[in-house]
């Protein structure tokens, strides 16, 4: 029997609604398609392609999560040269991978990597670095996001500052609540309406309503 080729991917997508729950039945699927097959969907011209090839990677790598091996640094760089190339063109690409392709492989390790990503020309990597932080944060550590999160505050474009919104919020829950007020009283004001009251919006009502100003 012929293994599965980037078009059998293609035509089983076109059967589904197109979401993202469908992009991750078709990829359970096709979990044993030839990596140089995953390849040319990622850098395919088709969305759906792209958006069931990160969901492949992902499942990789949350496959090698479950068996305890180490991360796999070739998934990583595949999914970033396709981000770097402008090939993965909606947050929502980021969103679904970041944390576990980027950010997991470097609990432990250096973070040199998430501040280079934030230094990107390319509006979505800026975005990849502040998700990919949610893997810190969910360990307790406030530090590297906020870190990376102040690189990035200033930003006026919606991409990066609703994931900053989104990444300040889990470091309030997750990491440190202490450390995100500080953060805010000191940063606050560069994020957009929107960002400030995601990262708000777990706080008491007081300290909420304070922040917010």
């Amino acid at each position: 029997m012929s293994r599965p080729t980037a078009e059998d991917v293609l035509v089983a997508f076109a059967r589904t609604p197109g979401d993202v729950g469908a992009a991750r039945r078709v990829a359970r699927r096709f979990a044993d398609l030839d990596p140089g097959e995953r390849s040319a969907l990622l850098w395919s011209e088709d969305p759906g392609g792209r958006l069931v090839a990160v969901v492949l990677l992902l499942q990789a790598a949350r496959e090698r999560q479950a068996e305890h091996r180490g991360p796999d640094p070739d998934l990583t760089d595949e999914y970033l040269s396709a981000l770097r190339a402008e090939r993965l063109d909606d947050p929502v690409l980021v969103d679904l991978a970041a944390e576990d392709l980027v950010g997991t492989p470097l609990l432990g390790g250096s973070t040199g990597p998430l501040f280079a990503l934030a230094k990107s020309d390319v509006a979505l990597v800026r975005r990849a670095a502040v998700v990919a932080t949610l893997a810190f944060a969910k360990q307790g550590d406030a530090e590297v996001p906020l870190a990376v999160v102040g690189r990035l505050v200033r930003e006026r474009g919606d991409v990066v500052q609703s994931a900053l919104g989104r990444v300040l919020r889990e470091v309030g829950k997750r990491a440190s609540e202490v450390e995100l007020v500080a953060f805010l009283e000191r940063q606050g004001r560069f994020l957009s309406r929107a960002a400030l009251e995601t990262a708000t919006e777990h706080l008491p009502p007081g300290e909420r309503d304070r922040l917010r100003g």
